[in-house]
């Protein structure tokens, strides 16, 4: 008996004997980027256009204009996911990786986390009882040296979906994640995509495993607020120059999630800004318009979010900052506060994964009592 399997999004994909004669007793369950042909003699099954499900959910800065991918270049971004069945896998496009390659971060039903490289094919899950279950899957560190603002991307991370065995299905999204109480954006540099969070381990020495979105202070922060979230941060950038991976400066990657590919429709209730660590050398008075034009765009873009300007955690430029914020309250925008961080910090540049802790417990409470109150 012989019988031909590609991979198709359809939600049930059996294997059929090519006589006619019935179903093999395997089956199996493929969600994501597929394409299935079924060998039949006198018998043919009809088939879902290609695309990712619908009831996957995606938060982050992901590329979703290709149906069957979707692509982010950064740390933070992650991906919901209701489901049933004992086994799960993730697929992705490695083709533009190079050594150093993107690391993983997940989560079942609220458990324990789990890390891994971007593959082909992660194994996420097995011998799970029947569900039904929840996936959290993140973009936990890349690269930030190598290339990830123009294509090709190495320095990036292609989602193609998930595999589900055994009579498994993704289920309706849950009501929380099409509503979330809050949605944060934080808008930063390295220190908010989380670099050097971690020490180098055995067998993780890579930039990509001392990379850590989910132990940074931004991604802390989120969940201790119990929101929805986006995490922005280019390594080495600043508002006055580019930085590393080809990013060019904030002001101009803002509306792009890489080059040629503009901003979504995304629409948070509240921007975090941390930047100024790395224009730390330019005078307050050069600096001070420069903040000015960010702000500006960031209202442009999101009209009715509150926006939190935190003054920096080694205190770089936060005369400049203190000055806009108060400035644009004069002017009326009312809905922009500083979020004064002097005290909190006194440890490296980029804090790792013990000393983000106390700080995402301090930004926590100052967003909740300084910014969301109000």
């Amino acid at each position: 008996m012989t019988f031909t399997k590609l991979f198709l999004h359809a939600p049930f994909a059996e294997i059929f004997d090519p006589s006619g004669a019935g179903v093999v007793a395997r089956r199996c369950l493929v969600v994501g980027l597929a394409f299935c042909a079924v060998a039949m003699s006198a018998r043919t099954m009809a088939a879902e256009p290609p695309g990712l499900p619908k009831t996957l959910r995606f938060f982050g800065r992901w590329d979703r204009r290709m149906p069957d991918r979707a692509v982010t270049i950064n740390s933070g971004s992650y991906i919901l996911a209701h489901f049933t069945g004992p086994e799960l896998t993730a697929l992705f496009d490695v083709s533009a990786n190079k050594p150093g390659v993107p690391t993983l971060a997940w989560r079942l039903d609220d458990g324990p986390w789990q890390e891994a490289e971007v593959a082909a094919k992660v194994p996420l899950a097995d011998h799970l009882t029947k569900g039904p279950h929840t996936l959290m899957l993140m973009a936990r560190g890349l690269d930030e040296h190598q290339n990830r603002w123009t294509v090709p991307l190495v320095s990036s991370i292609t989602f193609l979906g998930l595999e589900i065995a055994a009579g498994g299905k993704l289920l309706k999204p849950l009501p929380e994640w099409d509503k979330p109480k809050l949605k944060i954006e934080f808008l930063g540099d390295s220190i908010t995509e989380g670099v050097l969070v971690q020490a180098p381990r055995e067998g993780k020495t890579s930039w990509a495993w001392q990379t850590d979105a989910r132990q940074s202070y931004a991604a802390q922060t989120a969940m201790r607020l119990k929101a929805a979230w986006r995490q922005v941060g280019f390594g080495a950038t600043g508002l006055a120059h580019g930085g590393s991976g080809g990013a060019p400066g904030a002001l101009e990657t803002f509306n792009f999630f890489y080059k040629d590919c503009p901003r979504d429709s995304w629409q948070p209730d509240l921007v975090v800004v941390n930047q100024g660590s790395n224009d730390s050398g330019m005078a307050s008075d050069a600096y001070r318009p420069l903040y000015a034009q960010y702000l500006k765009m960031i209202r442009a873009a999101y009209p009715h979010a509150k926006i939190a300007a935190v003054r920096p955690f080694v205190g770089a430029q936060a005369q400049a900052i203190q000055a806009e914020v108060n400035a644009c309250r004069a002017a009326g925008d009312t809905q922009v506060y500083y979020i004064d961080t002097e005290g909190w910090y006194s440890g490296p540049l980029h804090p790792t994964a013990q000393g983000s802790i106390p700080l995402a417990e301090k930004l926590a409470a100052a967003l909740q009592e300084q910014v969301l109150k109000k």
